[in-house]
């Protein structure tokens, strides 16, 4: 009976340690075989703010911090910029498409456009 009352307490303390998942993240990819690659993270509660950002262009990975980002059910908007907030890296608008359950939409880096697809990460 004394295992019992140890393994229900054992049980009980890992049930309350588990975290809480209050933070989730996006991976986002162009096509092609040098792809841009954004990755974000984000908190899951009301005004939690962004709290990672960074863009892998083909091989290079670029310093950047979101100057502006907006997600809501059914779209995804997100500008990064240099560190010093003084050069446009890359504007992402994207909307839900509930067929694949992935935002879809297009990436605007360096003059050029092209299509992206946002998955949680």
């Amino acid at each position: 009976m004394k295992d019992y009352y140890s393994i229900t307490a054992l049980a009980a303390l890992l049930t309350f340690s588990s975290p809480a998942h209050a933070t989730g993240g996006l991976a986002c990819k162009t096509a092609g075989d040098e792809p841009i690659i954004v990755s974000l993270g984000f908190g899951h509660v009301p005004s939690a703010g962004l709290f990672l950002a960074r863009l892998v262009d083909g091989r290079e990975e670029i310093a950047v911090s979101a100057s502006q980002w907006w997600l809501s059910g059914s779209e995804l908007r997100l500008a990064l910029v240099s560190p010093d907030a003084i050069t446009e890296e890359l504007v992402l608008i994207a909307s839900w498409n509930r067929a694949t359950n992935t935002y879809d939409g297009s990436v605007w880096r360096a003059g050029r456009k092209r299509w992206v697809r946002c998955r949680e990460a």
